[in-house]
């Protein structure tokens, strides 16, 4: 009788360890993004490094130099709508205002069948197309509940065309572009690419995405 209490008590305990650490699976998996993405950017001879920090609705987006020194930083709040440009060098930061948004793209989203692994990640195609511009950009994403990326692509506003596509794919909310390339259509010629470097994921501190202790605010 001991023994069969024993046997049924084990049980019992294996049953519940491995439901708790299916559940904590399932929890993670839909988490949030959490954690440091490095990547690179080249446009033409120019090569630039950048690091991404994420917590929640806070961004933390760094601008490196070639001997990786930081030499901007932007704080984004996608909850708020809210950026904060940093200088490190000059001990200022400047609360930006809302940009307005470009006018329409005219663009053609294409989702292939290729996929490929990067990264120890698994990743699809998808290409983005403007026969206007001449243009057209490869994006290789991977899906990972990055969904603080298309609403921080929106409060930056920016003319690049790497960002103003990607925000034409639809469907694609948790996804991160592990590399991307942009063609010249009718030369073939590469203009940019941007190449994920590594990608964390681990706890970042509430202390990163603050203004530095000593900053003063900048009026114009």
């Amino acid at each position: 009788m001991k023994r069969y209490f024993l046997s049924t008590l084990c049980f019992s305990f294996f049953v519940f360890t491995l439901v708790s650490a299916q559940s904590t699976t399932r929890d993670d998996s839909t988490a949030p993004f959490e954690g440091k993405i490095h990547f690179k950017k080249t446009s033409g001879a120019l090569d630039m490094n950048y690091n991404y920090y994420v917590k929640a609705d806070m961004v933390r987006l760094e601008e490196l130099n070639e001997v990786n020194e930081v030499v901007g930083i932007q704080l984004i709040n996608n909850a708020e709508n809210q950026l904060t440009a940093v200088s490190p060098e000059r001990k200022l930061y400047l609360e930006a205002p809302p940009r307005r948004s470009g006018a329409a793209l005219t663009v053609k989203v294409v989702k292939t069948e290729k996929k490929k692994e990067i990264l120890g990640l698994d990743c699809f195609e998808v290409i983005v197309i403007n026969q206007e511009q001449d243009r057209k950009i490869v994006y290789w994403l991977t899906e990972g509940n990055y969904t603080f990326f298309k609403p921080m692509l929106k409060i930056l506003n920016r003319k690049e065309k790497q960002a103003m596509y990607f925000l034409e794919i639809k469907g694609e909310e948790n996804c991160w572009p592990v590399k991307s390339i942009e063609y010249v259509i009718s030369t073939g010629k590469v203009l940019s690419k941007l190449v994920t470097l590594s990608i964390e994921n681990e706890p970042q501190s509430a202390s990163l995405f603050e203004i530095p202790e000593g900053y003063t605010k900048f009026e114009n």
